[in-house]
C-alpha cells in the first residue's frame, strides 16, 4: 500500500465468533483517536454478522441461512444447502466491503469455512490480513483423522501464501508451526497486549500470612485439563492445610469439577466462583498471593502462543506457577517471579508446597514480579498493526 504516512485509512476487522474479544476494539479505538475509520464485527445470537463503530451499531450483514425443515431431513441435501448458504453469506460479505471501499479487511477466521473466498477477485487497492490468534493446528487420531487434519491445516498455509496479502500470529512459534522456518516471508507478529489498569493498578492487598491462596482464572472447561491442578492440590493437602485454591471463571463442564471437587474431599481447601467483570480482573487477582498458568498438552498447539492471562499477570506483578513452555519463559522468569513446572500434578504441587512452606521464598517473589511489571500497550499494538498494513503492496 504505497500511501503516505498521513494517510487516514478504512480498516475492518472481523471475527467469525459469537462474541468480539477485546483486542478488535481496543486497537480499532486508538486508530480512530488517530484519524483512521475502524469497524468491528462479529457474530450475533441470531448468526448475523454485526459492525459497531465504539458501543454503536453501524451496519448488519445476514448469516447463512438456516436450511427449511423439509430440506435439513436429507443428510446429503441439508449439507449442500450449508454449504451454499455459506457461500450466499461471504458473497454478501463481499459486497459489504466494497460498499465500504475498506483499504484494510482484517479477517479471524476462528472456524470459519471459505474464507478463501473474501480476498478473491477484490478491488486492487483493497488488502487482507489474516490473523490467526490461536492457531488451531490439530493433529487427528486414525487415517481419516489425520487426513481432515493435514487438509485443515494445508489451507491455512495456502490462505497465508496464496490468498490473504499477509498473515498475523501472536508469537513467531505459531508462525513457525505453520509457516515454516521461513514464515517471515508472509507474516507478521503482533503481540498481545493489556489495558493501562493492569500495569498501571497500585497492589493495595499486603501478604496476609496463612492460609496462602492460589488462583486459577479462565473458564472452567474439559478441554482444560483442571483434573491435574485438582489433583496437585489433593497432593498439597497430604502435607499441609495453609492453602486455599480458588477457580475463577464460566463454568461450562456442566458442574464437573465442582463434582469432582466434593468426590476428592476438597471442598474445605478449593472453590469454584463465578466469572467476574473484566474490569474488576486486576483488583481480584491482586488479592490473591499466587496465579497459576497451567496449560495443558493437548490441544497441542496451545503451546505456540502465550495466555492472556500470563501477559496480565506479568502487567499485574503477581508471582505465578507456569507451564514450562516457550511462551511462558519469556513471561516468567524461574525462580525469580515464579516457578515454571512440567505439566503433572507432583510438580505442581511441589511449586505450592514451595509457596506454602517458604513464606520468605514468597515475599521475595512477590517484590520481584512488581519489579518485573510490563506488558505491551494497545497504542503500541495499533502501531505495528498500522506499520504492516502500510507496508502492504
Amino acid at each position: 500500500m504505497t500511501a503516505g504516512k498521513g494517510y487516514c485509512m478504512k480498516v475492518l476487522y472481523i471475527w467469525f465468533y459469537s462474541r468480539s474479544f477485546p483486542d478488535y476494539p481496543k486497537v480499532a479505538a486508538v486508530l480512530r483517536e488517530q484519524g483512521h475509520e475502524a469497524l468491528v464485527a462479529n457474530y450475533d445470537d441470531g448468526g448475523d454478522i454485526v459492525w459497531y463503530r465504539g458501543d454503536v451499531l453501524t451496519a448488519r450483514v445476514q448469516g447463512p441461512r438456516k436450511a427449511p425443515r423439509r430440506v435439513a431431513r436429507i443428510p446429503l441435501v441439508r449439507s449442500l444447502w450449508q454449504w451454499l448458504a455459506f457461500v450466499g453469506f461471504m458473497l454478501r460479505l463481499r459486497g459489504f466491503f466494497r460498499r465500504e471501499n475498506a483499504d484494510v479487511v482484517h479477517v479471524c477466521p476462528n472456524a470459519a469455512r471459505l474464507v478463501w473466498l473474501l480476498p478473491l477477485g477484490m478491488p486492487k487497492h483493497m488488502r487482507f490480513v489474516i490473523d490467526y490468534r490461536q492457531i488451531a493446528q490439530r493433529e487427528g487420531r486414525g487415517f481419516i483423522g489425520r487426513l481432515k487434519s493435514a487438509w485443515a491445516n494445508g489451507l491455512r498455509v495456502l490462505y497465508c501464501r496464496l490468498f490473504y496479502d499477509r498473515a498475523t500470529f501472536l508469537h513467531a512459534l505459531g508462525a513457525a508451526k505453520v509457516l515454516g522456518p521461513e514464515w517471515s516471508r508472509w507474516a507478521d507478529v503482533v503481540p498481545l497486549a493489556v489495558d493501562d489498569p493492569f500495569l498501571a493498578y497500585v497492589n493495595q492487598h499486603p501478604r496476609r500470612g496463612e492460609p496462602v491462596t492460589f488462583l486459577y482464572l479462565g473458564s472452567i472447561a474439559r478441554i482444560r485439563k483442571l483434573e491435574q491442578i485438582l489433583e496437585a492440590a489433593r497432593l498439597v493437602t497430604a502435607e499441609t492445610d495453609g492453602f486455599r485454591l480458588d477457580f475463577i471463571g464460566p463454568d461450562v463442564s456442566d458442574g464437573y469439577y465442582q463434582n469432582l471437587v466434593k468426590e476428592r474431599g476438597l471442598s474445605p481447601f478449593v472453590r469454584i466462583l463465578p466469572p467476574i467483570a473484566y474490569d474488576r480482573v486486576p483488583e481480584t487477582v491482586t488479592a490473591y498471593d499466587v496465579a497459576l498458568t497451567i496449560v495443558p498438552e493437548s490441544p497441542p498447539d496451545w503451546q505456540y502462543q502465550p495466555t492472556i492471562k500470563g501477559i496480565e499477570y506479568r502487567a499485574l506483578g503477581m508471582p505465578v506457577i507456569a507451564t514450562d513452555f516457550a511462551p511462558n519463559r519469556e513471561l516468567v522468569v524461574n525462580e525469580q517471579n515464579g516457578l515454571l513446572v512440567s505439566n503433572t500434578a507432583a510438580d505442581i504441587a511441589a511449586a505450592m508446597l514451595r509457596f506454602v512452606c517458604d513464606p520468605a521464598l514468597l515475599t521475595q517473589m512477590r517484590a520481584n514480579a512488581q519489579i518485573m511489571r510490563e506488558g505491551p500497550t494497545w497504542e503500541e499494538i495499533a502501531s505495528q498493526y498500522m506499520s504492516l498494513y502500510r507496508s502492504l503492496p
